[in-house]
């Protein structure tokens, strides 16, 4: 008896994980104020972590709830001190507002903004001189897409989540 719970509950785990691995989506931390980046343990909610403005990293963000991103309980550093932070302090989780994330686009950017979240969508126009410096938002998730607005307005639309570059400054392979 005791040997099937164990299993029962090795499977649950297993589930869990990978249901939860499979709806997140990796986005960078990009703070222009200058000022520490807060992690909180609700939207609005207290102070649970600060990124010092020297550091880059990414999250990967679960769910979204007004203009807050729920994310997963580590950040991820890299450069030149690579290293995994796991987030304590919070038993509701850990949120980060919408206006420190950011992202690009994988690969060529024509065609991969749509105004509604499907293929068959109307693409959204990106003038050819903004492409080099088109940085997003996010705004929404829904399924296998995300609705993002770029970081001068210009642009909004969605966009398929396997289109993600979590680092703006590339357009990943």
């Amino acid at each position: 008896m005791l040997m099937k719970k164990i299993l029962i509950m090795t499977l649950f785990t297993v589930v869990s994980l990978a249901a939860y691995s499979q709806n997140s989506v990796t986005v960078c931390v990009a703070d222009p104020s200058g000022s520490p980046t807060n992690i909180r343990n609700a939207p609005n909610g207290k102070v649970v972590y600060q990124m010092t403005d020297s550091e880059f990293c990414t999250v990967d963000i679960v769910s979204v709830k007004n203009g807050w991103w729920k994310i997963t309980p580590e950040v991820e550093m890299w450069g030149d001190d690579e290293k995994t932070i796991p987030l304590k302090g919070s038993t509701t989780g850990y949120w980060i507002h919408k206006s420190v994330l950011g992202f690009g686009i994988a690969g060529d950017p024509e065609g991969c903004l749509r105004t509604a979240p499907s293929k068959g969508a109307k693409a959204v126009k990106i003038a050819l001189s903004d492409y080099a410096e088109l940085y997003l938002e996010p705004l929404l998730i829904k399924g296998s897409w995300i609705k993002v607005m770029s970081k001068n307005k210009k642009y909004t639309g969605w966009m398929p989540i396997d289109r993600i570059c979590f680092n703006p400054l590339t357009t990943c392979p």
